[in-house]
């Protein structure tokens, strides 16, 4: 992965933490890795939990990061989510997984629009 990608795919998860904390989210933990994969962040939105995939880009839109999260990425997602409540909690609790697709300036990297997604992988 080039240098410039991972700039860009961190400051899309530091804008999809602060976003989640402005809105009232408790960030749990963020990158916990497994051998199933990674979920990006972990939050707590009232009394559900969340997992947070983060799509981050600088093109002229959100439409291609919402693209890029394909079926066989939301069957890895799910599997990630029933190993975090297993390993972590050691039970299910109430959970959704949520997209949170984040468009940078190009040059910046600021902050240009965030655009979340609410239950992105079916029960």
């Amino acid at each position: 992965m080039s240098r410039r990608r991972i700039e860009v795919g961190a400051a899309g998860e530091e804008a999809a933490r602060a976003y989640l904390e402005n809105n009232g989210c408790v960030i749990e933990t963020v990158n916990y890795r497994c051998i199933f994969g990674e979920i990006d962040i972990v939050a707590r939105d009232g009394s559900m939990l969340v997992f947070v995939e983060v799509r981050a880009g600088t093109g002229s839109s959100l439409q291609t990061a919402a693209e890029s999260v394909t079926r066989p990425k939301l069957i890895r997602l799910r599997k990630l989510v029933l190993y975090y409540l297993k390993a972590v909690y050691g039970r299910d609790l109430p959970c959704r997984v949520d997209l949170l697709t984040v468009l940078l300036e190009k040059e910046s990297l600021k902050v240009r629009q965030v655009q979340h997604i609410r239950n992105i992988v079916p029960g």
